[in-house]
């Protein structure tokens, strides 16, 4: 009778304990640039030991790059001298060099000629971010690294330095004539005509053989061609073959310029959509960088740090095909975070709204056990194994678009 009531005393109380709510920690904003708050340890401890920091967010809020500026003032003693970015190379490294002449003021003006040019490296605290990369290491490699394809408003950009390139009239006749075309689009925001909608691989290989012998046009042309095919692949529905490829795409982007750092093991800041720094499968049904980060840093001897920024509230910016600014603001109401937090016991109303909040994932994986993770919807699964922590808010300000 005595041992039947302690093992049932016990079964109550690890249902109890299995039932709380996961311990929370505080974040902010410490006067030194770095962070603050209850939850400041315990990612100092996880940043000691890591050698990539991949910063998962739903885009579009203004918040995910100031804590993540103030998460990277506190790496770079560490070594984390390079970013990674959810943008194209060839836009990215125009980026790069407007903001060590010209600083954000230059990529400002980048944005309000070309709108649609330039996602996410065109807001205002990702440029902060990014501005704190700049320059090149020892070996000439450049400390912001793009590595998605090029967005849909970007070939105006590119078009410009192929007229520039252009080894004869011919060519500059040819590259002349799509910029024509591509600025008319642009001015109209008809992404039906635009380049990366529009054209063929094979349009791209004869343009290729306009530019033979230029190494700068060949890269760009074929940036511009593998762009335009992932672009055109969602365009028609194949999106599974979208997501595959340019996981593809942005694995080759990476690795080579990780294999062109100075640093023999460079440790990087990445900041991208969470689909694409999780660990495992994703949400698109495919595997992405950050299980081939966290891979290279296990077999480094390393950790790489996931931590996915996930409002429960607030507003955000979107970019939509618009003339003029090509975004619009909104209140925040995703019905998937929302299930994420019921699923794992926090109440939003019981968040801080001053600062952030800090939430740790493996105690509340080790609450809910198998049994217990088997039975989350397929989103709070992904983001449950897919991160190491969450960073969230119930008030999340926008993103700044400087148009």
């Amino acid at each position: 009778m005595i041992f039947r009531f302690i093992v049932a005393s016990a079964l109550v109380l690890a249902a109890a304990s299995a039932s709380a709510a996961p311990q929370t920690y505080s974040l902010d904003i410490a006067k030194d640039g770095g962070i603050a708050g209850s939850g400041a340890d315990m990612l100092r401890g996880e940043i000691a030991h890591a050698q990539f920091i991949l910063w998962g967010e739903d885009h579009g809020f203004a918040d995910s790059a100031i804590v993540l500026r103030a998460i990277a003032h506190e790496a770079r003693p560490l070594g984390f001298k390079y970013h990674v970015v959810e943008v194209g190379p060839l836009s990215t490294r125009m980026v790069g060099a407007t903001l060590e002449h010209d600083g954000t003021n230059g990529v400002a003006k980048l944005v309000h000629d070309v709108p649609l040019g330039i996602p996410f490296l065109s807001l205002k605290d990702d440029d902060v971010l990014a501005s704190e990369f700049s320059g090149h290491d020892a070996r000439g490699t450049p400390y912001l690294w793009g590595v998605d394809q090029e967005f849909i408003g970007a070939p105006i950009f590119h078009l410009r330095r192929l007229v520039e390139l252009a080894p004869d009239d011919k060519s500059r006749a040819e590259a002349t004539r799509l910029l024509a075309a591509e600025s008319a689009a642009a001015a109209n925001t008809d992404i039906p005509k635009f380049l990366l909608s529009s054209a063929s691989g094979k349009d791209f290989d004869a343009l290729a053989d306009l530019f033979r012998g230029n190494a700068e046009a060949q890269t760009i042309i074929a940036e511009l061609k593998e762009s335009a095919a992932i672009y055109q692949d969602w365009m028609s529905g194949r999106n599974y073959e979208n997501n595959a490829r340019r996981a593809r795409l942005i694995a080759s982007h990476f690795l080579n310029d990780y294999a062109a750092a100075a640093d023999p093991n460079p440790k990087v800041v990445f900041k991208m959509g969470m689909d694409h720094v999780a660990l495992g499968t994703t949400t698109n049904n495919i595997v992405d960088i950050g299980t081939l980060a966290t891979s290279i840093a296990r077999t480094n001897g390393l950790g790489a740090l996931r931590i996915g920024f996930l409002p429960t509230g607030g507003r955000n910016l979107d970019f939509v095909p618009q003339k003029g600014n090509p975004t619009q603001i909104a209140a925040y109401d995703a019905p998937e975070s929302k299930e994420f937090f019921a699923a794992v016991g926090i109440d939003p109303a019981s968040l801080s709204k001053t600062g952030w909040t800090l939430i740790p994932l493996e105690p509340i994986r080790q609450s809910l056990d198998t049994k217990g993770i088997d039975a989350l919807k397929p989103f709070s699964r992904f983001v449950l194994l897919g991160f190491d922590y969450i960073v969230t808010t119930p008030d999340a300000k926008p993103a700044v678009f400087p148009y």
